[in-house]
């Protein structure tokens, strides 16, 4: 019986703390791809990111450097509602052609449109220690920043949905986002976002109490489409080291499928670092 009452305890007591620390620093979710998971009520989480892309382009773009830094506060409203805003800041550095000029270069950096997206999720299915099943929906809107060089015309609502499985070492993670462009215009083409993501524990092998630490290998699939018919896909292995507060990333994301209507520049590959800080 002593046996029994001490097996069960350990079993609530893991229960949870997994619950718990689904929430805070045990699990910080993917670096490219969206989560089902909020932060508690009045916690907040800050991701720096930085991402640069190099491309060749078609006709009078010959080749382009492009960056971008980001700033996004994640803020729990309550247990299962969070706010995210997202700030992206873009330099560009693009190799032209002209018959009468030849080659030259432009550079460009600017304040790209900014989201606001309110998270809510809708179930929750805590299945036992370390093991959780989770969705959520995401509405917003896509605000345009109004810098002449990145920002787009329009205000565009955005819809989407989010899903989350957890089994202690192993996590999966899925997104979809729709984007109405609410400009007018021949150029008016809406976008949906998709992305799929396997996170592994690589260490601790074994959930700790007290554990503050972790290493994850992240293998994503991120993909973007537009109603005008262009779509572009990337598989991207990363890495994440979490502690209590801090997580630190990497990944690169590499193009599969490229596929455009227009004279969209073809992208050779993507550097994504970030950083986390949660209070």
């Amino acid at each position: 019986m002593r046996r029994f009452d001490r097996l069960s305890t350990r079993g609530i007591l893991l229960g949870v703390l997994s619950v718990i620390g689904l929430t805070t620093h045990t699990y910080a979710g993917p670096i490219n791809t969206d989560v089902a998971f909020t932060p508690y009520k009045g916690g907040s989480i800050l991701r720096l990111q930085w991402r640069y892309e190099e491309a060749d382009g078609r006709g009078a773009v010959q080749h382009k450097n492009v960056s971008v830094s980001r700033a996004a506060w994640i803020y729990g409203v309550n247990p299962n509602l969070a706010l995210i805003v997202n700030v992206p800041y873009v330099s560009a550095r693009v190799d032209r052609f002209a018959p009468k000029l030849g080659r030259f270069e432009v550079k460009r950096d600017g304040l790209a449109d900014i989201t606001a997206l309110l998270k809510l999720r809708i179930w929750q299915e805590d299945i036992g220690p370390l093991q959780t099943r989770r969705a959520a929906i995401l509405a917003g809107m896509n605000v345009r920043s109004g810098d002449s060089d990145f920002s787009s015309d329009s205000y565009d609502p955005m819809l989407g949905a989010v899903y989350s499985y957890r089994e202690d070492r192993n996590v999966f993670d899925a997104d979809i986002l729709y984007q109405l462009n609410t400009a007018g215009g021949e150029g008016r083409h809406d976008v949906i976002r998709y992305d799929v993501s396997y996170s592994y524990r690589v260490f601790p092998a074994v959930f700790e109490e007290d554990m503050l630490e972790e290493l994850q290998l992240v293998a994503e699939l991120n993909g973007s489409y537009t109603t005008s018919g262009d779509h572009e896909v990337f598989i991207a292995p990363g890495l994440q080291y979490t502690t209590e507060r801090w997580t630190w990333e990497l990944s690169l994301q590499i193009p599969t499928v490229q596929e455009f209507k227009g004279v969209t520049a073809d992208t050779n590959y993507r550097l994504v670092l970030g950083l986390r800080y949660r209070w």
